[in-house]
């Protein structure tokens, strides 16, 4: 054994004579490159082994994706941001030091302003604040005023991120925020293989948000749920950068649902609204009874199902229940991330409102429905 290994040692001399002592040292000195400093603890990711890794996650694309075109995507323009209560502007009129003005937006979306008086500004930009004052005071006692509007504070605003992602909960942002912002500051998508994000986003959103969110904050009760609408976006268009429009600015009290591969959701007049696993052969009715049903007070038999068609653009299809049940309408397959809506009816809505004002011992109920 002793005289193998000393052939072996000749051996290697040789061939260092014959590369000469300089390429041996620049073949140890790539070694120590690719090695690294740290020693045999850091390991070197090859193409190979990343996509074996990104393989085992299909996930992994679609979440690398959304934080690129999170930070890529250039930030709303704060010229667009909707004025709301709470906000704090910087109004400032060009030679008039005197009528400079810091002002916070009152609960009814007004500014006082000297010899003008009481500005309704919420719901618009800085800009269109701009010629509304332009507008008065040129009517009144300025030539050709000079005003500019600034939001010095942006009021706190809620929006709540639920199903296939990582960190689901409200979050409290502050100023114009995208969808794409949102999505990323809830972690982005669940990695699980066996539990991914669909096809769509689904943003629910009040149509009457800031009367909702004054109610709420008063802690006066309401007869029933207030409007919704519901826009379904398409998740691998959003994310891939192919459809800018699509991200979408985020508003005061949205709710951003992503729904898990395999689902789909069921909203409106229902007595359970949520996700709903999608099996084989589900159809429009059996959909509306895994909810628990139409509401017997608010609902009726007309619904709508929202989807993407081949081509990647939101459809929508009108079915009635009691025609399906009836057999004069096909019960149509639900398919995943599909929406499926089951309309509201304002007859019903009333008369359960009508019915809820009865005086009971002498004074009024005004229940909150669930």
């Amino acid at each position: 054994m002793p005289h193998r290994l000393i052939k072996k040692f000749n051996a290697a001399i040789r061939t260092i004579g014959r590369l000469g002592w300089l390429s041996v040292a620049l073949i140890f000195i790539g070694t120590g490159l690719l090695t690294g400093c740290g020693g045999p603890s850091q390991q070197v990711i090859t193409t190979q082994a990343l996509s074996q890794m990104q393989a085992q996650d299909p996930n992994q694309k679609l979440q690398n994706q959304l934080m690129l075109q999170a930070t890529q995507t250039s930030l709303t323009s704060y010229k667009d941001y909707q004025v709301g209560p709470e906000d704090q502007l910087v109004i400032e009129i060009f030679g008039q030091d005197k009528l400079r003005r810091e002002l916070r937006v009152n609960g009814q979306g007004e500014i006082t302003m000297p010899l003008v008086g009481v500005v309704k500004v919420a719901g618009l930009t800085p800009g269109q604040i701009e010629k509304r004052l332009v507008e008065l005071y040129d009517a009144q006692c300025l030539v050709n005023p000079q005003i500019t509007v600034g939001v010095k504070e942006f009021r706190h605003q809620r929006v709540a991120v639920t199903g296939a992602v990582a960190k689901p909960g409200p979050y409290e942002i502050i100023g114009p925020r995208t969808l794409l912002e949102v999505l990323a500051l809830a972690g982005g998508f669940v990695s699980s293989s066996n539990a991914g994000a669909g096809d769509v986003v689904n943003v629910i959103r009040h149509q009457n948000a800031p009367d909702l969110a004054k109610v709420m904050k008063e802690g006066t009760s309401h007869p029933f749920a207030p409007k919704t609408e519901t826009l379904v976006i398409d998740l691998r268009r959003l994310v891939s950068g192919q459809a800018p429009e699509l991200n979408i600015t985020v508003s005061n009290g949205d709710v951003i649902h992503v729904p898990f591969a395999g689902t789909a959701y069921v909203l409106g007049a229902v007595r359970k609204a949520g996700n709903i696993v999608v099996k084989e052969k589900l159809t429009v009715s059996q959909a509306v009874a895994l909810a628990g049903g139409i509401d017997p007070l608010l609902g009726n038999s007309n619904i709508t199902v929202m989807r993407f068609d081949e081509q990647g653009k939101p459809i929508s299809i009108t079915t009635n229940l009691d025609s399906i049940i009836a057999r004069k309408d096909p019960d149509l397959s639900v398919k995943d991330n599909d929406v499926v809506v089951v309309e509201e009816s304002s007859i019903k809505k009333a008369l359960y409102l009508f019915r809820n004002m009865m005086p009971v011992s002498g004074g009024y109920s005004i229940p909150m429905a669930y």
